[in-house]
């Protein structure tokens, strides 16, 4: 017989959580010929899941760990189920200032759960709740090669350093891409209303995908449009990255009426952006003869390819 003791504060709803979590392990996990049973008490504070597990045979060397397995995958699953969204809230709280925390939390908490499924770490791995769950399951079990009671809050808090560490990073860049998405949504809306109140210069503006440049401005006359300083900008290679920037800046200075965006289907992105800030004012479109044929330049002697 093997016996193994897993002490958790006696916190009612962890508690509840760690038992369905073993009573769901039980009839989902098959152990046999190993049989686990666990009975409950309080102790000092505690409630004290006290575990048993029979060999109906002799343990060889694939049942002998059986048992510590099952308990060990147990505390995994509530680690990750339980304290990993509370001690997440605790580092954002230790970021952000205590206003935000009240008045923002229920919206910068889908960015950190984000950022938790699936990151790419480097050399390419990839740190999913599985993965972190496969971790805490590695440390419980072995812990329990050498020890039969594990006081769970104790092995948190001096036992899973590593893994808290990794979750801070994840943590920190998930408030990270939520406060620059706010920051956005405001630069959004100051151009909106700014747009709103802006005279029209242009009937329409032309946004086409270009070979020698990210993209040319066209009139509704399939003449060129220059805006010297930002074709300066779009020349140097460094800026590449910012091309949406730019045509944006172009946009809110040409203050168009209506604007086509060529090829569409191959700028999703940029799409999304432009709809973003001009509203009903973007046009798509696939299927005129420029678009067709996938031409990067447009002949401004001959404005009827628009």
């Amino acid at each position: 017989m093997q016996t193994f003791r897993v002490l958790l504060e006696n916190v009612p709803e962890h508690c509840d959580t760690y038992r369905a979590i073993v009573n769901e392990m039980t009839e989902r996990v098959n152990t046999a010929p190993v049989r686990i049973t666990y009975r409950e008490q309080e102790e000092n504070g505690y409630l004290l899941f006290y575990f048993q597990s029979w060999c109906e045979s002799e343990y060889d060397a694939q049942t002998i760990d059986w048992a510590r397995a099952f308990v060990a995958l147990t505390l995994a699953e509530w680690v990750i189920q339980v304290k990993e969204p509370k001690i997440m809230e605790e580092m954002a709280a230790d970021l952000l200032a205590v206003e935000q925390m009240e008045s923002e939390w229920a919206e910068i908490f889908p960015y950190i759960q984000r950022m938790c499924q699936e990151v790419e770490l480097d050399g390419g791995e990839l740190l999913t709740a599985t993965t972190r769950k496969a971790n805490v399951y590695r440390n419980v079990f072995s812990y329990l090669e050498w020890e039969r009671t594990i006081n769970v809050l104790g092995f948190i808090r001096f036992r899973l350093q590593e893994h808290w560490n990794e979750l801070f990073e994840l943590v920190e860049t998930g408030i990270d891409e939520y406060l620059e998405d706010k920051q956005y949504q405001e630069f959004v809306e100051l151009l909106r209303y700014f747009i709103a109140v802006q005279e029209t210069k242009q009937e329409i503006v032309h946004v086409v995908p270009s070979v020698d440049k990210p993209f040319h401005l066209y009139d509704k006359k399939g003449d060129r449009l220059w805006l010297e300083q930002l074709d300066t900008v779009l020349n140097m290679d460094e800026q590449k990255c910012r091309d949406e920037d730019y045509l944006v800046s172009a946009l809110v200075t040409l203050a168009p009426e209506s604007i086509v965006l060529h090829m569409a289907s191959e700028k999703p992105g940029l799409a999304q952006t432009i709809r973003s800030i001009f509203d009903g004012r973007l046009i798509t479109c696939h299927s005129c003869s420029l678009c067709l044929s996938e031409r990067r330049v447009l002949d401004g002697n001959n404005p009827s390819k628009l």
